[in-house]
């Protein structure tokens, strides 16, 4: 499944919520999630390909991402299934 470096929704992503625990103990971190999408724009799988260290983090971040609605890549005219990596970042101001 080819891998495609910028995802295209077909609505607005929602915000990633900052677990609340997580924020009080001042954990914060990136994770890298991969997203496999159908030719339609439907999430197939989420997978972690990078872990932020804190599991609270790790769910928040699949948690969002699943929810989110991509819309087809089209290549040559043609719908394709593919993938995309999405990076998460928890970062207290």
């Amino acid at each position: 499944m080819k891998l495609v470096s910028k995802p295209t929704f077909a609505t607005r992503p929602s915000p990633v919520n900052y677990p609340k625990l997580a924020k009080r103990r001042g954990i914060e971190g990136q994770v890298l999630i991969e997203v496999w999408i159908g030719a339609q724009g439907q999430q197939l799988k989420q997978k972690l390909i990078k872990s932020s260290g804190a599991q609270i983090l790790d769910n928040a971040a699949i948690a969002a991402i699943k929810k989110w609605r991509f819309s087809s890549h089209i290549v040559n005219g043609k719908a394709i299934a593919h993938r995309v990596q999405i990076p998460v970042r928890f970062k207290l101001d």
